[in-house]
């Protein structure tokens, strides 16, 4: 069996498990107290632990170590720096791609930014940001992407961060997710090292827990009630059309402001390619490669069942 088709079947099964597991304990959460009662903290660790445990045993029967299937490079300070500038000035075009999705569906971010508020700071930065910087990198930028780049390398990026997006089972968190697994797959050729997209993921996500500790903070100064704090989203046919026309307003400076930060980035990428000694490498990397498949049956079955739980998703809030 291709290594392809083989870590297909892998995540064939983590998604079977992520969704059997989620409904499992939504329907028995009524009678079962402690299902109910399970800590936001709990909740992550389980969410992560279906993720990585799955991919953890698939390394271990391939019969390799656990470092075969992850690049290891050692960074230097100055890529660390201008990986954390690089990412921050991706952060614009996240945010647009979060706000077009909002129109549709509910933010999901901001839904996990909401249960971490009134936590503990230093376990939801353990929790929400080192935890899944150091699995989700693991499975997406290392099992997956590692298997999927021996064929080819631009559809490796493409699937490996479409099925990223796809494994966070919300319209919203898969749009910018999908965005965010192709830049953190380029960092990856980079710097020939998982530990830069562990380090731009934590670093991500541990902005937004600083934003979901700080901006209560700030709108209590500002004498602003909690219903007008968070903007969580909605749909466009639910919107007046002055807020309609004020959002869109929103998304079209954001999206002026993401371009020429999104060039930045470009360029700062250039600079932590050759830093790394890796530019001409980049350059070249598209080119040569296998005609293997790398998407197969397994593979088009957790997609479908993935955008089904999204469609749920959509579906239960509308009703």
């Amino acid at each position: 069996m291709s290594g392809s088709k083989s870590v297909n079947r892998l995540f064939l099964a983590v998604t079977a498990l992520y969704i059997g597991v989620s409904l499992g304990i939504g329907f028995l959460s009524p009678f079962l107290p402690f299902l109910a009662g399970m800590s936001n903290y709990t909740s992550i660790l389980l969410s992560q632990a279906l993720v990585f445990v799955p991919a953890f045993l698939y390394c271990k029967k391939q019969g390799g170590r656990i470092q075969d299937f992850i690049p290891y490079r050692k960074m230097n300070l100055a890529s660390a720096v201008l990986i954390i500038v690089c990412t921050y000035l991706m952060y614009p075009l996240i945010i647009v791609i979060n706000a077009i999705s909002m129109i549709f569906t509910t933010s999901g971010s901001m839904a996990v930014m909401d249960m971490m508020q009134g936590q503990s700071f230093i376990l939801s930065l353990l929790f929400t940001a080192v935890l899944p910087a150091c699995v989700e990198e693991f499975m997406f930028r290392g099992v997956l992407f590692q298997t999927y780049r021996r064929s080819k390398m631009l559809p490796a990026i493409v699937l490996s961060a479409f099925l990223f997006g796809c494994m966070h089972m919300n319209l919203n968190q898969f749009m910018y997710a999908f965005t965010l697994g192709v830049y953190l797959a380029f960092l990856v050729e980079a710097t020939g090292s998982i530990f830069s997209s562990m380090l731009a993921h934590f670093t991500l996500n541990a902005t937004s827990v600083a934003m979901s500790f700080l901006l209560p903070l700030l709108y209590e100064k500002a004498g602003l009630d909690n219903a007008m704090q968070v903007q969580a989203g909605g749909y466009a046919a639910t919107m007046e059309s002055g807020e309609l026309l004020m959002f869109l307003m929103g998304i079209a400076v954001w999206g002026a402001v993401a371009v020429g930060t999104t060039c930045g980035a470009v360029g700062v990428y250039i600079a932590i390619c050759k830093i790394n000694h890796r530019w001409d490498y980049v350059k070249r990397m598209f080119s040569g490669g296998t005609r293997e498949r790398l998407v197969t049956v397994p593979l088009v079955l957790a997609a479908l069942a993935a955008f089904g739980m999204m469609g749920l998703h959509i579906f239960l809030e509308r009703a």
